[in-house]
């Protein structure tokens, strides 16, 4: 969050899905990054939430998983791509520029 506040991005963060359902109806964000380890309720549950709420955003997935399984599951909830961490700060930079799909 603190290299996006630095390149001029309005950044808010959630440590919960849950917080973050109700973060979103006030913050009305643009992109999305979405943790599917989550506690209280699966990333993938959480995402299909975001996507109906918010379909104009982008929305993406990010885990340490990179199996076809859960690739596919971010497919179909929604996600507009499925990044494996550990994240190059590029490679979101490129994203949220030129809004490609990784």
């Amino acid at each position: 969050g603190y290299l996006l506040k630095a390149d001029g991005h309005r950044v808010e963060t959630a440590s919960n899905p849950l917080y973050a359902l109700s973060l979103v109806r006030q913050f009305a964000p643009e992109v999305i990054f979405i943790d599917i380890g989550l506690p209280y309720m699966d990333g993938h549950k959480a995402g299909e939430k975001l996507r109906s709420s918010f379909k104009g955003a982008r929305i993406y997935a990010i885990t340490g998983r990179s199996d076809e399984e859960t690739r596919r599951k971010s497919s179909e909830v929604g996600f507009d791509g499925h990044l494996v961490k550990p994240v190059d700060y590029k490679l979101i930079q490129g994203l949220l520029r030129d809004g490609a799909s990784p």
